[in-house]
């Protein structure tokens, strides 16, 4: 019983001793490690432009594009900067006098953010496609092209 009291002591004194050595509240230790894994105050994101680390035009579009009828849908481009020039086009199946298909061309924007009711110039019932192209004043083309589907409700 004696060695029992003893060593309950002994890991008492032990558990006092290392309480007692660590210098860091709970608080410094929340601060610690927050110093260290976040940065302090509100960081807006990095904007989407042609510049951007990693940017890749073959992203600016979903591959495919789902609308429903009836709905509007903002397309929004990655800026190009100043003297930027935007581009967006709908290339819509149809026949054309010899009944061969073919697909025509429609411009449906020249800003940076296009916002699209559905169906518009698109068929419900093919195929078409969405083409954004942003011109830098430089003379440099970024390109990329959607499939658009029409969904009827």
């Amino acid at each position: 019983m004696k060695i029992n009291m003893k060593f309950m002591f002994l890991l008492s004194f032990i558990c006092i001793c290392f309480i007692a050595s660590c210098s860091n509240s709970y608080d410094d230790m929340i601060q610690d490690f927050n110093g260290k894994y976040f940065k302090k105050g509100y960081l807006p994101p990095e904007p989407y432009t042609t510049q951007s680390k990693g940017f890749d035009e073959t992203q600016m579009l979903e591959d495919i594009v789902s609308m429903i009828d009836g709905s509007i849908y903002n397309f929004t481009a990655p800026d190009g900067g100043e003297g930027c020039v935007y581009e967006w086009k709908a290339y819509v199946p149809h026949k054309d006098s010899n009944g061969n298909e073919q697909m025509k061309e429609y411009e449906i924007g020249k800003e940076r953010v296009l916002n699209y009711l559905a169906p518009g110039v698109f068929n419900s019932d093919k195929e078409n496609k969405l083409t954004v192209t942003v011109t830098e004043s430089s003379g440099k083309q970024y390109t990329d092209t959607a499939k658009v589907f029409i969904t009827i409700e």
